[in-house]
């Protein structure tokens, strides 16, 4: 084999395998496979009791900004 020969042969072992991310449409489509032992229920729940939360500060701010509560 020439030196280029080997140079090519290199390159192309480098790229075994291709991305985890080619092909998938979003950044959070595989969050539910990394998390093992949790039910998409549970964290669906908690995930809604976080935003709720935040809604709820966001709210009690504006009402103490404007001197309701």
């Amino acid at each position: 084999m020439t030196m280029k020969e080997e140079g090519v042969q290199e390159q192309s072992d480098v790229r075994e395998t291709p991305d985890e991310d080619t092909g998938k449409g979003s950044a959070f489509e595989g969050v539910y496979d990394r998390l093992p032992n949790i039910s998409i229920k549970a964290l669906d729940r908690f995930i809604l009791l976080c935003v709720l939360g935040l809604v709820a500060v966001v709210a009690a701010g504006i009402l103490r900004a404007n001197h309701v509560f």
